[in-house]
C-alpha cells in the first residue's frame, strides 16, 4: 500500500502522515482489500476546493472532501501483481476545522471522519439513496470506533451522525 500525500500550500493537515497511513491501512484491511494499492491524498485550501467542487460536481461552493475512484479494489480483470490505483482523495483542512465544532468534533476527529468517508467512496460506497447513506454511515461509525481503540481513545465517544449534514453534500 502506498499513500501519496500532497500539501503544496503547507496547510495544517490536522493528522500526521503516520496516522493517515494507519487509517488507510485499517480501512483497506477491514474492507477486505488484499491487493497492493495506491491512493493519492491532497490537501488544498478552501478556494481551491471551491473551484474543484465547481469543476467536477457543478456545485458552486466549497466542500470538505472530494474523492475520485480510479480502479476498483475488487476488479478481477487487473492482474494480481499490478498495483491498483484506487483513486484520489482531496481534503480541505480549513473547511474541516471550521465545521468540526458544529458536529461536536475536534478538527482531528472530523478529519479522520472525512478521510474514512473518502476511502469508503473509493471502495464503492455511496450515500445518494437513504439506504446507501445508512449503510455508509454505519460503516464509518464502526471503522472510527475501531480506530479510536487503536489510538487508545474511548470508542463510545465516537459519534458520526448523519454524514449528509456535512459540507460535501
Amino acid at each position: 500500500m502506498s499513500v501519496l500525500i500532497s500539501n503544496d500550500a503547507n496547510l495544517d493537515t490536522l493528522l500526521s502522515e503516520d496516522e493517515v497511513c494507519a487509517i488507510v491501512a485499517h480501512v483497506l484491511t477491514a474492507e477486505g482489500v488484499e491487493r497492493d494499492v495506491e491512493i493519492s491524498l491532497s490537501y488544498v485550501d478552501e478556494d481551491e476546493m471551491h473551484e474543484l467542487n465547481r469543476q467536477w460536481r457543478d456545485i458552486d461552493r466549497t466542500t470538505d472532501v472530494l474523492s475520485f475512484e480510479c480502479d476498483s479494489a475488487f476488479d478481477e480483470d487487473i492482474p494480481v501483481d499490478e498495483v491498483l490505483e484506487l483513486g484520489d482523495i482531496i481534503l480541505a483542512p480549513e473547511v474541516i476545522a471550521r465545521q468540526a465544532p458544529g458536529f461536536g468534533n475536534d478538527p482531528a476527529d472530523e478529519c479522520r471522519l472525512m478521510l474514512v468517508h473518502g476511502l469508503l467512496h473509493l471502495l464503492g460506497y455511496d450515500h445518494i439513496e437513504d439506504d446507501e447513506a445508512e449503510e455508509m454511515e454505519a460503516r464509518e461509525d464502526a471503522l472510527l470506533r475501531e480506530l479510536a481503540v487503536q489510538r487508545g481513545d474511548d470508542p463510545s465517544k465516537v459519534e458520526v451522525g448523519p454524514i449528509t449534514n456535512h459540507a460535501h453534500d
